[in-house]
């Protein structure tokens, strides 16, 4: 098989860079999900099949995800199709040109002034002001990054930022403002009111309310920012509800992204009881491979027989030879494959996640070529 060809020579070549250089940064790049087990001493692995699967998921819970990431690792200028006759294809050119970045919250800008103060509160108020979106942190003793840490985060001096724009802080209008600031207090650098946003649409991600807007500007150096009018906030819709400082014990209650927000299910549904489906809370008993992940998820409490996975054929165990013949309650999703391979786990696992409430969960119907 070709795959497993390349992922040896790839090995091959991990193992002989780490004996030549054993303190340099391994980064290694493979296809199949079970031959992380033969790098594990690289710094960082990425598994394609892996991180495909888990993207298809992703978009089977929310559209497009995969379109958004694809979009933030690339880099982009974000003057794609600006001379087309569509405004959609304009709108999606400008926004593919926001990256991912990173700053220190005491030397930012646009996040200093939030010290103290909570995530949402610094997420909210930053893009109302900036038109950045801050999408998690990283303290300074750790190494792991906090994507939208929620109202009970406090925001600390040295915190590293990661935030969605057009272009990173230091290259961005508003560092230059500041710098004119300091030189020139009693001057103000402004771009006048041919930059107001044109386009508004509020998203909702997680407990914080974003206004989506077009505050970019371009030149003939590259795309820069430029500062919102203060005349365009008079007509801005408010806000979803109150974003505080620092979150109370109510909002404590009502935000906590920890615990399990799908409904109380300990007593099954007359409709579950009926299709004899009585799930369970726990971690798939067995592997795919080594190295993969457990991951807390909704199970039955008995295993089907595997006669019974069959859809187009009956057994001694039910009669059905077609999916329609289920009368699914859900719509059904297909996943058209060569063979079901070791990194479909990666696509499965995440559409039984324990937090996904019970009546929302869809059938799985695989389309495999060599089952």
């Amino acid at each position: 098989c070709r795959t497993l060809h390349l992922d040896h020579q790839t090995i091959l070549r991990a193992w002989a860079v780490k004996d030549f250089a054993p303190n340099c940064p391994l980064y290694v790049q493979i296809l199949k999900p079970e031959n992380k087990f033969h790098i594990k001493f690289a710094d960082h692995v990425v598994c394609e099949e892996e991180f495909k699967y888990a993207m298809l998921a992703l978009n089977c819970i929310c559209p497009a995800t995969s379109t958004l990431i694809t979009l933030l690792v690339h880099t982009s200028r974000g003057q794609e199709s600006q001379q087309s006759s569509e405004q959609w294809q304009k709108m999606y050119g400008r926004c593919s040109g926001n990256e991912v970045h990173h700053i220190n919250l005491e030397e930012s800008t646009f996040f200093a002034e939030y010290e103290g103060k909570s995530f949402t509160y610094a997420s909210f108020h930053a893009h109302k002001k900036f038109g950045v979106c801050l999408i998690g942190v990283r303290k300074e003793d750790n190494k792991n990054i906090l994507l939208n840490p929620g109202p009970q985060y406090i925001m600390s001096s040295t915190d590293t930022c990661f935030y969605i724009n057009i272009t990173k802080e230091e290259n961005s209008a508003f560092k230059k403002q500041e710098k004119q600031r300091k030189k020139h207090e009693s001057k103000l650098y402004y771009h006048g009111t041919s930059r107001l946003p044109v386009h508004s649409i509020i998203a909702s991600m997680g407990s914080v309310a974003i206004d989506l807007q077009d505050t970019g500007c371009r030149t003939s150096s590259g795309p820069t920012l430029a500062l919102p009018s203060e005349g365009g906030r008079e007509g801005r819709r408010p806000s979803i509800a109150p974003v505080l400082e620092v979150a109370d014990s109510s909002s404590l209650q009502t935000c906590d992204l920890l615990s399990d927000q799908s409904e109380d299910e300990t007593t099954p549904s007359d409709e579950e009881v009926c299709a004899g489906l009585e799930y369970a809370k726990g971690y798939p008993p067995y592997s795919p491979y080594i190295g993969s992940s457990p991951t807390f998820c909704h199970l039955l409490h008995e295993k089907v027989p595997f006669c019974c996975l069959r859809l187009d054929k009956g057994c001694q165990h039910n009669y059905y030879e077609d999916a329609k013949a289920y009368g699914f309650k859900n719509k059904l999703i297909i996943v058209a494959a060569e063979t079901a391979g070791n990194g479909l786990y990666n696509f499965i696992v995440p559409l039984r996640a324990y937090y996904r409430p019970k009546k929302e969960l869809n059938p799985i119907v695989l389309l495999l070529d060599n089952p």
